[in-house]
């Protein structure tokens, strides 16, 4: 982790990072959001650079199953979707990455040995939460999980990632506080119906994702 960077909101580079990142979206906790915001952040960068892939390590496979409902609309999407071999996920993702593929890897819920996977081999892991007292107070079990990995490894960057953010309620303001106390994005992926619609499609509502993709590579672009 490199929280002073990581709050340090500084825009990032206009080219793209001298090596290709590895992105983690991780959360013991199901029901975050993390498929979509992988999609939407594969988009946006994709828009930037080329050979963008997203590594389905979900037992659900949410984004495979997206890819394809997408090509049996005849829809091409502007980055590759891969299941996972989830025996040997992190070398699938040193590989991709070392043959010039900026890598999303979306993970399950309740899974360690996958979470644990992902993380160690990502450049950056993002941990999505909802702005909920009951999402915060889970928020717990999975920091445990990456504060312990952070003190096994040499070089470790996570960030919180504030999810579906409504400003009308009281509840998403006090979410917001309390992340404060944590390493943390300062992008707010606020709610949005389209984001509840694009399944299957190319997301297309990217204002905020680009933001964040800016504030990724200004953080943490240097140091993959």
């Amino acid at each position: 982790m490199t929280r002073t960077k990581a709050e340090s909101n500084v825009a990032g580079p206009e080219s793209p990072p001298s090596k290709c990142l590895i992105i983690a979206l991780t959360s013991l906790k199901g029901g975050v959001g993390k498929t979509t915001l992988t999609m939407h952040l594969a988009a946006a960068i994709a828009e930037e650079l080329a050979n963008v892939v997203v590594l389905d390590a979900d037992e659900e496979v949410s984004a495979v199953r997206w890819q394809q409902h997408a090509v049996a609309d005849q829809i091409q999407l502007p980055f590759e979707v891969v299941a996972a071999q989830r025996n040997s996920l992190m070398r699938q993702a040193r590989e991709l990455a070392r043959t010039g593929h900026t890598v999303i890897i979306d993970t399950p819920p309740n899974n360690r040995e996958v979470l644990k996977s992902a993380a160690t081999v990502a450049d950056v892991v993002l941990v999505p939460v909802l702005p909920t007292g009951l999402d915060v107070d889970r928020l717990a079990t999975t920091l445990e999980l990456l504060t312990d990995l952070e003190a096994a490894l040499e070089t470790f960057n996570y960030a919180i990632v504030l999810n579906r953010f409504d400003a009308r309620k009281g509840m998403a303001h006090e979410a917001n506080q309390a992340l404060n106390a944590h390493p943390r994005l300062e992008t707010v992926i606020k709610s949005l119906s389209a984001y509840e619609k694009v399944f299957g499609q190319t997301p297309s509502e990217l204002g905020q994702f680009r933001a964040m993709w800016a504030e990724i590579k200004g953080a943490f672009g240097e140091e993959a």
